[in-house]
């Protein structure tokens, strides 16, 4: 009847660990520690040694463990006999602060198991083995300081299901190796929300047309050749008796006596006019400039990373993907289920900004994650050589970016 309880707590545990999708993480290890049983089965404290493994689901305050372990006690009825003692056990647990994902994590337990205890007769001397179910309470933490390494301790009370009398404490520590999760980065400050400067309005040009009056002098000397030939009249007085006729004759010809005069003006002002519409020509080129200023679409995809806006983050990474041929690759860094998970991956690259991009992923029981993605190369051997410089945020816990063609990025 015991073992059947443990059997069906198992397989609530195991459901549970589906229901939340990957696991934050896992571990494997030994145990060692001591054991002190309940003084009416007249056995000693003895060292014990022991497997445990288990997981804590994901970004969540739970998880499960499993422990057997042996110990050799002696009897006071047997004096120098060593007896074999045998438990095994599944527990729940409980954070008691932060996440699963946090390097520091102390929790509670509670849970249920199975034990073989050796009995001396102490009328016959005889040997006798008691089994029976267990329950047990327990108070411990992990500790994970990187590279894959997990240590721990753990107080446990346990009593028997035959036997309410009988009980046992045990203290233990616990080495192991851990694989899966990421341990959350430093909180930072978020950057304040990037407004958009203004664009700046270039001054109008002067109007360059207006300088192009002053070409109108220039008729003025059109007419110098038709006034030149005036001259050659002079000559006629030569005559000595027509001299006086052909005077009169000549006065209409002569009598603009103003020509001469434009015929040295128009030199001088012919380089004023040529000279002025050269230098506003450059004028132009300053409204091109603030075209950075509106941000490019890689700052937008940070912003909405930054700020927590899944849907905005969401429309311009399918946006991008849509962009570019879909023989080109990429990196996938992490897949995230909270916004804040994002906004550190962000931080972690400090004073740059990075091509990232999100692309939604259905995770087993229709729960939708974010995968994160980062850059655009041209093949699989410039997207690894790439994934080996990613900052070391994204490598802790056992994490490992990984390429994809675009055309192949996965949707669940």
């Amino acid at each position: 009847m015991r073992t059947r309880q443990l059997i069906l707590c198992t397989a609530l545990g195991a459901s549970l660990s589906a229901q939340e999708g990957a696991p934050g993480y896992k571990w494997v290890g030994v145990q060692a520690g001591s054991l002190s049983p309940d003084t009416q089965t007249n056995l000693k404290a003895s060292t014990f040694f022991g497997l445990q493994g288990g997981l804590i689901f994901d970004e969540k305050r739970h998880g499960l463990s499993f422990q057997a372990l042996a110990a050799s006690p002696k009897s006071d009825l047997a004096p120098g006999k060593s007896l074999s003692q045998s438990e095994v056990s599944a527990t729940l647990l409980t954070g008691l602060s932060g996440n699963a994902a946090s390097r520091f994590w102390p929790y509670i337990g509670l849970g249920l198991g199975a034990v073989s205890i050796p009995r001396i007769d102490a009328a016959t001397g005889l040997q006798k083995t008691l089994k029976a179910g267990t329950a047990h309470m327990s108070l411990g933490f992990h500790h994970r300081p990187g590279l894959g390494l997990i240590w721990g301790a753990e107080g446990r009370h346990v009593f028997t299901f035959a036997n309410a009398d009988l009980k046992e404490m045990q203290v233990a520590g616990m080495l192991g190796y851990t694989w899966g999760g990421r341990r959350a980065a430093a909180p930072r400050p978020e950057p304040a929300p990037v407004q958009p400067e203004p664009t700046p309005v270039a001054p109008a040009p002067a109007p360059v047309a207006a300088p192009v009056a002053p070409p109108a002098p220039l008729p003025v000397v059109i007419t110098v050749p038709e006034t030149r030939p005036l001259p050659t009249p002079a000559p006629a007085p030569a005559k000595p008796a027509p001299a006086p006729v052909e005077t009169p004759v000549a006065r209409p010809l002569a009598s603009p006596p103003p020509p001469p005069v434009p015929v040295t003006a128009p030199p001088a002002p012919a380089p004023v006019v040529v000279a002025p519409p050269p230098p506003p020509r450059p004028a132009p080129v300053p409204p091109s400039a603030p075209v950075k200023a509106n941000g490019s679409e890689v700052t937008r995809r940070l912003d909405a990373l930054r700020l927590g806006d899944m849907a905005k983050a969401l429309e311009l990474g399918k946006k991008h993907i849509d962009a570019l041929p879909g023989q080109r690759w990429t990196i996938r860094l992490e897949i995230a289920n909270l916004p804040s998970t994002l906004k550190n991956a962000v931080a972690a690259f400090p004073g740059k900004e990075p091509d990232l991009f999100i692309a939604p992923i259905k995770l087993k029981g229709g729960k939708t994650a974010y995968q994160l993605f980062l850059g655009d190369y041209a093949s699989k051997a410039e997207a690894e050589r790439a994934a080996k410089a990613v900052p070391a945020f994204f490598l802790e816990g056992g994490q490992r970016p990984r390429p994809y063609q675009l055309s192949t990025i996965p949707a669940q």
